[in-house]
């Protein structure tokens, strides 16, 4: 048995997905599922810090939405060396594209900063004075 969502495979006898709660079927539709190529993953959200990011990431995994964070190098190593980088950026599946952004929005509004709250330009406009 297969999620057509999520593509993943489940032993017979299991008729939802646990991840997703999407019903299975016997076999994934070609047309529609994964071939050889890759997933598409299309930006979300740039965010200020990678914690923020991987915080958000987390929130759109729970949820049954395919997602990745990219970083600069640096912003892995150390929490001090992030608060000095560009962000992040959430990035997920174009099949899930949609949901995301409405999950997103009904967490944070348009706020590019969750944990610490205000948007990224307000931050940078207090500074610049």
């Amino acid at each position: 048995m297969f999620c057509p969502v999520c593509e993943a495979e489940y032993q017979p006898g299991i008729r939802r997905c646990p991840d997703d709660n999407t019903e299975l079927v016997e076999r994934l539709d070609p047309t529609t599922g994964s071939d050889d190529s890759e997933a598409r993953f299309l930006p979300l959200h740039k965010l200020g810090s990678p914690v923020e990011a991987e915080m958000v990431n987390d929130i759109l995994t729970q949820n049954g939405i395919r997602s990745m964070v990219k970083s600069g190098g640096a912003d892995t190593l150390s929490p001090l060396l992030s608060a000095t980088a560009e962000g992040s950026i959430v990035l997920v599946d174009e099949r899930d594209f949609d949901r995301a952004q409405e999950l997103y929005s009904a967490f944070f509004g348009s706020d590019t900063t969750p944990l610490t709250g205000g948007a990224a330009e307000e931050d940078e406009d207090i500074a610049d004075t």
